[in-house]
């Protein structure tokens, strides 16, 4: 693997903390907050750059029949189907548009995150014909905190976001990819198990990655040609020598 594709990978993640900074240093700490609309704008923007020209992104509901989910920060859909309502960013889709949804968080504790893997494990119950990417964007502590870092390296151990990850096992399009900007990147593997990497500046744009070869594949497109597809995900030996843990379902007790 070529060094400029791993400078390439690692400058997307510069760019993105650079296009965040840009707001942050305009409105100042106190009002960056644990939450923000913004936060969630910073991203949309950044993955209309990203993403092909054919799908569309927004924020709003899914709809199917009389069920309805609760409001997604993110939703990556196709525009070539019909969706209920549009106006501006904002959306009512049909499931079978859906191609991607991104939960969006602060800095949440970790009861938090396992709050909104189930939330996005539920709204992701409503696509139920293929496999959608259903992603955690967290921001995260600055990066020389070192707590939050070392926090994501211990394996999660009967708590809310040890069930949260169980239960994801359980479902097709339960959260998949989980990103934090102080390095973690969490995966959830075909081969029924989810896998945390400490992979510092390149888990972002890894997440981009994963999204980007999971959209093409939705759509059937296959425009990423074997050399590109290589070219996103950079690191020369693979992800294998920064993984921290590995949780498989859990067997039920038996009667």
């Amino acid at each position: 693997m070529s060094p400029n594709s791993l400078e390439y990978q690692k400058s997307i993640a510069r760019e993105f903390d650079a296009y965040k900074n840009r707001v942050r240093n305009l409105i100042g700490s106190a009002h960056w907050g644990e939450e923000g609309r913004y936060k969630e704008i910073i991203l949309i923007n950044f993955l209309r750059r990203f993403l092909p020209n054919t799908v569309s992104v927004g924020t709003g509901f899914i709809k199917d029949g009389d069920r309805l989910s609760t409001q997604i920060d993110i939703v990556i859909y196709d525009p070539s189907l019909p969706v209920y309502f549009k106006e501006a960013d904002f959306v009512i889709v049909q499931p079978n548009s859906v191609l991607g949804i991104i939960e969006v968080k602060s800095n949440p504790a970790k009861t938090k995150i396992g709050d909104a893997i189930s939330k996005a494990t539920e709204n992701g119950r409503l696509i139920q014909n293929y496999e959608i990417f259903n992603g955690l964007f967290i921001y995260g502590k600055p990066r020389n905190d070192v707590i939050q870092l070392l926090s994501w390296y211990e394996e999660p151990v009967d708590d809310k976001f040890h069930d949260s990850l169980q239960q994801g096992l359980k479902e097709k399009n339960s959260v998949n990819h989980i990103v934090s900007l102080d390095g973690v990147f969490i995966k959830k593997w075909k081969g029924m198990n989810y896998s945390c990497y400490g992979i510092k500046d390149l888990s972002v744009s890894y997440f981009f990655s994963n999204l980007l070869e999971h959209i093409d594949t939705l759509m059937g497109t296959y425009g990423l040609p074997k050399a590109m597809r290589e070219h996103l995900y950079s690191i020369p030996e693979g992800k294998v020598n920064h993984l921290r843990w590995e949780l498989g379902l859990k067997e039920e007790p038996r009667n």
